[in-house]
C-alpha cells in the first residue's frame, strides 16, 4: 500500500471526477498502460484499475473537504506483490508528480515498497557491518591473541564498557562470550583498521644515554642538538607548571601533544601488519567506500524514504564493499589454512625426527656396546660420496693437466638418493663423449648391503658397469653373557673403483685422441663430411686419414717441394710460390 495526501488545491472550483479522469488518462499515456477503468465513483470518492506490462495497479481517490482547505488522498496498491516493482515504483511517482503542480504540498503518509526497500538493504548492511567485524575479530585474535582489544584506544574501550551490560543483561545467553566489536558504533570499525600504536624513539628527550654527546660512530647534526635541547627544557617547563597548577594543563594541551609526539614512532601500523595483505584495495580506498556505507546505512536505520534509483545505487555499494570484505576474510582463512596445515606438518616432521633419533641413539648404544658400526642412510651415503669424490676429481684433474683444449670434463658430486649423471668427458673437436651415470641402492637396515651400481657410456652407448657396496654392522644380544656382541661386521668394498678408472682411461685413449685444429685440413672429410682430416706428420694418424671414421682422403702436395697442402688438389705451396716470385 502507498498512501499519500494532497493539501489546499489550487484548482477553484474543484472538479472532482473531471480531476481524476484527466489525471489517469494522463498516467496511462505516459506508462503505456494497457487497460484502464473507473470502477467505482462516489461523490468523494473513485477507484480504479490500470494494466501496467501486464500486471494489475488499484489507484483510489479520496476527496476530503473542510471549510477553507482541500484535501485528496491517494491509495495505490498492486494486485500481487513483488518484492522489487519497478512498475509499482513507476506508478505511484507519475501520479504524485502529475499532482503535485495542483496542489500546495504533498504529505507521504504509507510506503510498503519504501519499507520493503529498507528491509531488503538491511539484510546487506547487516551482512557488510559483520563481516567487517568478522574480519576484524578473525584477523587479530589470530595475529595479537585474545587480549587484542587491550590495543584499542580508550574512546573505544570506554564506548564498549559503558554499553555492554546493557546489552548483557537483555541477552543473558551471551554474557560470557567476546562480544567486544558488536557494541561498536559502525563508523568506529574503520578506525580499528586504521589504528596505530606508538613507541618512543631510540634517541629522544628521554634517552638514558645523553642525547648532547657527540658518538663518533654516529656524529649529530647540531641542528637536532639545539633542538632536542630546546624540548627538553621546554617539556621541564610544562610539566612544572603543571605539577604546581594542575588547571594549567588545559593550556598546555596542544605544546604537550606535539612535544610528546615527536619523541614517538609507529610501533604497530594495524592495516599494513593485520590486513593490507588481505584486501584488494588501499586503506584510503576502503575508507573512502565505508564512509558512503555510514551515509547509506544511516539513511536506510533512520526510515527515510527510498525511491528505485536510490535502492539500486545503495544495493550496488553495499554489493561491492561486501564483495571485497568477503575476499579479505577468505583470504585471510586460506592463508591460515596453510599455517595450520604447515605447522601440523612440521609438528610432524619433528616428531618422525625425534622418532628416528631415538632409533639412532639406541643402535649407537648397541653398536659400541658391540664394538661394531652401524650406519644410517646419511652416513652411508657420505661413506660412498667420500671415495667416488676421490676417484672422479683424481680423473678431472688428470686429464685437465695433462691434455690441451681439446677435452673438458665435468664432475658433479652425486646425491645418492636417485639415478643420476655425475661425470662427463666432451672431446671438443671430435664431438666425441665419455659420461657416467650412478644409481643407488642405500639400505640401512642392520646387516644390510647399500650399493651403488655406475654405469659408463660413449656416445650414447652403454659400455660397462661396475658396483661398489657397503655391508652394514650388525649386533645380536647374547643371553649368555648379558651384552650385545658383534653377528656382521661392516664391510665397505669400493675396489672396482679403480677399474673404472682405468677403463674410462682406456676410452680416452681409443676414443679421444690428443689433436690440435692445426693438425686438422680446413676441407671436409668424403665419408662422414666432418672437419677432421688429419694434414700434421707429427701424429700417429697417416697424412689425409680422417681421425673421426678413418677413410683416406686425399691431399695435395706441392709440385716443387713435395710439401702436403691444406687442400685436395696438387699446386704450389706459399713457400715455393714466393721463391719462384723472387727468382723473376
Amino acid at each position: 500500500m502507498i498512501r499519500f495526501v494532497m493539501i489546499d488545491s489550487k484548482l477553484s472550483p474543484f472538479n472532482f471526477e473531471k480531476y481524476t479522469d484527466e489525471l489517469m488518462d494522463n498516467v496511462r499515456e505516459s506508462l503505456s498502460s494497457t487497460d484502464l477503468s473507473f470502477y467505482r465513483s462516489e461523490e468523494s470518492k473513485r477507484s480504479c484499475y490500470i494494466y501496467i506490462a501486464k500486471k494489475e495497479y488499484f489507484v483510489d481517490f479520496t476527496f476530503i473537504a473542510t471549510p477553507g482547505r482541500f484535501q485528496l488522498k491517494v491509495d495505490i496498491r498492486e494486485k500481487d506483490k513483488e518484492d522489487i516493482d519497478k512498475d509499482l515504483h513507476d506508478l505511484k511517482i507519475k501520479v504524485k508528480d502529475l499532482m503535485i503542480e495542483d496542489w500546495k504540498q504533498c504529505v507521504w503518509l504509507t510506503d510498503h515498497q519504501s519499507e520493503g526497500f529498507a528491509e531488503n538493504l538491511y539484510k546487506n548492511v547487516h551482512s557488510v557491518e559483520n563481516g567487517l567485524r568478522r574480519v576484524i575479530n578473525t584477523v587479530l585474535f589470530h595475529r595479537l591473541g585474545g587480549d587484542w582489544w587491550s590495543f584499542m584506544p580508550s574512546h573505544l574501550t570506554n564506548k564498549y564498557s559503558t554499553r555492554i551490560s546493557g546489552y548483557q543483561d537483555r541477552a543473558p545467553s551471551f554474557k560470557n562470550v567476546h562480544a567486544n566489536l558488536l557494541s561498536i558504533d559502525t563508523d568506529d570499525l574503520v578506525s580499528i583498521l586504521q589504528l596505530k600504536t606508538y613507541k618512543m624513539k631510540d634517541e629522544s628527550i628521554f634517552s638514558e644515554f645523553n642525547p648532547f654527546i657527540f658518538d663518533s660512530f654516529q656524529p649529530k647534526d647540531i641542528k637536532d642538538i639545539d633542538k632536542q635541547k630546546k624540548d627538553l627544557i621546554q617539556f621541564k617547563h610544562i610539566m612544572s607548571d603543571i605539577i604546581n597548577n594542575k588547571k594549567s594543563i588545559e593550556s598546555h594541551q596542544k605544546a604537550l601533544t606535539n612535544l610528546l609526539k615527536e619523541q614517538m614512532e609507529t610501533e604497530i601500523d594495524f592495516w599494513e601488519e593485520f590486513f593490507s595483505p588481505w584486501f584488494s584495495c588501499t586503506l584510503r580506498e576502503f575508507s573512502g567506500k565505508w564512509d558512503r556505507f555510514s551515509k547509506d546505512r544511516n539513511h536506510v536505520a533512520h526510515n527515510k524514504l527510498i525511491d528505485n534509483r536510490l535502492y539500486q545505487k545503495f544495493k550496488k555499494g553495499m554489493e561491492e564493499l561486501l564483495a571485497i570484505i568477503t575476499e579479505a576474510e577468505e583470504n585471510f582463512e586460506k592463508e591460515v589454512e596453510k599455517e595450520a596445515t604447515q605447522f601440523i606438518e612440521y609438528i610432524e616432521e619433528m616428531a618422525i625426527e625425534d622418532s628416528y633419533k631415538r632409533q639412532r641413539d639406541e643402535k649407537q648404544a648397541i653398536a659400541e656396546e658391540a664394538g661394531i658400526e652401524i650406519r644410517d642412510t646419511d652416513q652411508i651415503i657420505s661413506l660412498f660420496e667420500e671415495h667416488i669424490s676421490g676417484t672422479f676429481e683424481g680423473i678431472s684433474d688428470e686429464i685437465y693437466y695433462n691434455r690441451t683444449r681439446d677435452i673438458e670434463v665435468f664432475y658433479d658430486k652425486p646425491l645418492l638418493t636417485e639415478k643420476e649423471k655425475i661425470f662427463e668427458i666432451e672431446h671438443n673437436i671430435l664431438k666425441r663423449s665419455i659420461y657416467v651415470k650412478v644409481e643407488p641402492d642405500i639400505d640401512e637396515s642392520d646387516g644390510s648391503t647399500s650399493k651403488v651400481h655406475f654405469q659408463v657410456y660413449y656416445n650414447e652407448d652403454f659400455r660397462k658397469s661396475f658396483d661398489i657396496s657397503y655391508v652394514n654392522g650388525e649386533a645380536e644380544f647374547n643371553e649368555n653373557q648379558g651384552n650385545f656382541m658383534a653377528k656382521k661386521e661392516e664391510k665397505l668394498d669400493v675396489s672396482s673403483l679403480e677399474e673404472l678408472e682405468s677403463f674410462i682411461y682406456k676410452l680416452v685413449e681409443e676414443g679421444m685422441p690428443e689433436i690440435s685444429e692445426d693438425d686438422l685440413a680446413s676441407f671436409v672429410c668424403e665419408e662422414c663430411r666432418e672437419s677432421t682430416v688429419n694434414l700434421s706428420e707429427e701424429n700417429d694418424y697417416e697424412l689425409g686419414t680422417c681421425i673421426n671414421c678413418g677413410h683416406e682422403n686425399e691431399v695435395g702436395e706441392c709440385l716443387r717441394c713435395g710439401a702436403p697442402l691444406d687442400q685436395q688438389e696438387d699446386d704450389l705451396c706459399e713457400s715455393c710460390t714466393e721463391w719462384i716470385e723472387d727468382q723473376k
